[in-house]
């Protein structure tokens, strides 16, 4: 069993879990270590508006 004082479960419906998976397998990461990319990439924009721009350059880049 996990430490729950390091470690906590998320519920997420079933199309997300398999996104998720996709862009997990996509990078070599585990799902927990593709949400702890994604939280850290998002935390660094003051806004959610601020994530969308910074996708949409990458995606304009061909990243």
């Amino acid at each position: 069993m996990p430490d729950t004082k390091k470690y906590k479960s998320v519920a997420v419906p079933i199309p997300t879990w398999e996104k998720l998976w996709e862009m997990a397998e996509k990078n070599h990461r585990s799902p927990a270590q593709q949400i702890s990319f994604l939280v850290e990439v998002s935390e660094k924009a003051p806004s959610d508006a601020n994530v969308m721009s910074m996708y949409a350059a990458l995606s304009a880049k061909g990243a």
